[in-house]
C-alpha cells in the first residue's frame, strides 16, 4: 500500500494474523488500531483468538480510509488480492519508484 500524497509505504498482511494472536495488543498498538487494542485487553485470550482472523482485513481498511492506495508487485496481483478478499482495493497511479538501468 502507498500513500498518493506522502509516498509512504506500508506491506500489509493478509489471512489470519499470527502476530496478533501471540501478541494480542501489543501487535495491535504497533498498528495504532485502538479499538481491537480495548478489546483485546478486556478479553485477553478470548479476543486474541476473535480477533487474529479479523485484525488484517481491520488494518487493510484503516489504511484504505487514510487514503493509501494498492500498488501491485507484478501484473495481476492486485486482482487476486481483490478476490481473497472479496473487496475492490484503490490503485495507486503515481509513478513507479523503479529506477533506469
Amino acid at each position: 500500500m502507498r500513500h498518493p500524497a506522502t509516498g509512504e509505504s506500508v506491506q500489509v498482511p493478509l489471512g489470519y494474523s499470527l502476530p496478533v494472536l501471540l501478541l494480542g495488543p501489543i501487535e495491535l498498538a504497533r498498528r495504532r488500531d485502538w479499538p481491537l487494542v480495548a478489546v483485546s485487553v478486556l478479553l485477553p485470550i478470548v479476543g486474541q483468538i476473535f480477533l487474529a482472523p479479523i485484525a488484517n482485513r481491520s488494518y487493510l481498511k484503516r489504511l484504505l480510509r487514510q487514503g493509501f492506495r494498492a500498488v501491485s508487485p507484478s501484473p495481476g496481483y492486485i486482482g487476486r488480492i481483490e478476490w481473497q478478499l472479496g473487496m475492490l482495493l484503490p490503485r495507486y497511479t503515481g509513478r513507479s519508484n523503479k529506477s533506469a538501468d
